[in-house]
């Protein structure tokens, strides 16, 4: 009785944060000036949400600090402010380092000052920030901005990173990667040839030191499609991506679906949408997903049993698949770590002899649920 009443409470407050976090979008663009670096200025642009009712109590936000990709800028992600900032988040892009010569290493401090510039801004009484910054800040970034929102969360105290095709920068982005220890989230595009997922997204997502983290690779997915249509990142996709078999409005769908929530999560202790990533990532036949967290994901969570292995794992010629439950095995597909299709097949014991080397993801079918397991294969 105790749990259905906080389950209860829960939705209650989800419902009811979802009502009200119907805000509107103000921008202001703001140069900050970080005396640690002979007074850098660092251009940042701030979209932040207003109550429609006037006259409201003012209320705090949550703060997003956003990195671009490579001669990119805040125009290029009109999709993040448009559905972050009236859910009740404060988004601020840094507009530095968007030329061609771009500073890697300056950018990643850009982004940590921006973090620390953030929180002052809600005690200076002139500032259209004053009095709604929230104490809860995540750093995210693509591409280029991924890698440095990477770096920035060695250097400033987050909640959480989130990164979108995040890429290794001019400088050795792992070993800052192992220094971080903030619940983070790596998306992948498995078609994305601009910032390929095994020289860039995997590594930077194997070398976090986060106690928690998730790699969603979306299937068919683009580098750029995160992002709003952008003549420089366009161009180089289309001479260096192939296979991409989704378009830009369905990858937004699908990033916001997963971002949402996490969001929630880690920066308004919903516990509502932390079931309900998941859950998504359970039941979702567009990604596939890899996790170090240690509470079980499929799509009913009871009493945190695991309810599929697969053995041996790692394997080199064979895997079986064993359900520890009541529920019939239909059939597995089986994902190289590019998001692709690459077996199928209805046997519960499957001769893996001509995959090759790898990390592969699986997804296993039963009449009732769906799961997903990680597999090695190693020869």
């Amino acid at each position: 009785m105790k749990n259905f009443l906080l389950i209860v409470i829960f939705l209650f407050v989800g419902a009811f944060e979802g009502i009200t976090q119907n805000y509107n979008i103000a921008s202001v663009s703001k140069n900050f000036r970080d005396s640690s670096r002979r007074n850098r200025s660092v251009s940042v642009k701030i979209y932040y949400p207003t109550n429609p009712v006037p006259n409201q109590p003012k209320v705090s936000f949550p703060v997003l600090v956003f990195g671009h990709g490579f001669v990119m800028g805040s125009d290029a992600y009109q999709n993040f402010y448009d559905n972050l900032v009236p859910k009740g988040y404060i988004v601020a892009f840094v507009n530095t380092e968007n030329s061609v010569f771009a500073n890697h290493d300056a950018y990643s401090k850009d982004l940590a000052f921006v973090v620390r510039a953030m929180q002052a801004e809600n005690n200076v009484s002139s500032s259209v920030l004053n009095g709604i910054v929230g104490n809860k800040t995540a750093l995210l970034g693509h591409s280029m901005g991924g890698g440095a929102a990477i770096v920035a969360a060695s250097l400033a105290q987050v909640e959480t990173v989130v990164t979108f095709a995040p890429a290794q920068l001019r400088f050795n982005t792992q070993v800052p990667a192992s220094q971080v220890e903030e619940d983070a989230v790596v998306f992948s595009g498995s078609s994305d040839g601009v910032t390929p997922p095994d020289e860039n997204h995997l590594p930077l997502y194997s070398n976090l030191g986060s106690n928690c983290k998730y790699y969603i690779s979306i299937t068919g997915g683009a580098h750029c499609y995160f992002a709003n249509s952008n003549f420089a990142c366009d161009f180089g996709e289309r001479t260096a991506s192939n296979n991409i078999q989704i378009d830009r409005t369905q990858q937004h769908l699908i990033t916001f679906n997963f971002l949402n929530s996490w969001l929630d999560y880690k920066l308004k202790n919903n516990l509502v949408a932390q079931q309900t990533f998941r859950n998504d990532l359970a039941t979702s036949n567009e990604v596939t997903f890899m996790n170090n967290c240690t509470q079980s994901l499929r799509n009913t969570v009871v009493n945190n049993e695991i309810f599929v292995n697969l053995y041996p794992n790692p394997a080199s010629s064979h895997i079986a698949i064993t359900l520890t439950n009541s529920e019939i095995f239909e059939k597995a597909q089986i994902y190289n770590d590019f998001g692709q299709l690459v077996f199928t097949t209805h046997k519960d014991n499957i001769d893996i002899s001509l995959l090759k080397e790898g990390q592969y993801f699986v997804k296993i079918f039963t009449k009732e649920s769906m799961y997903n397991k990680r597999l090695v294969i190693q020869k």
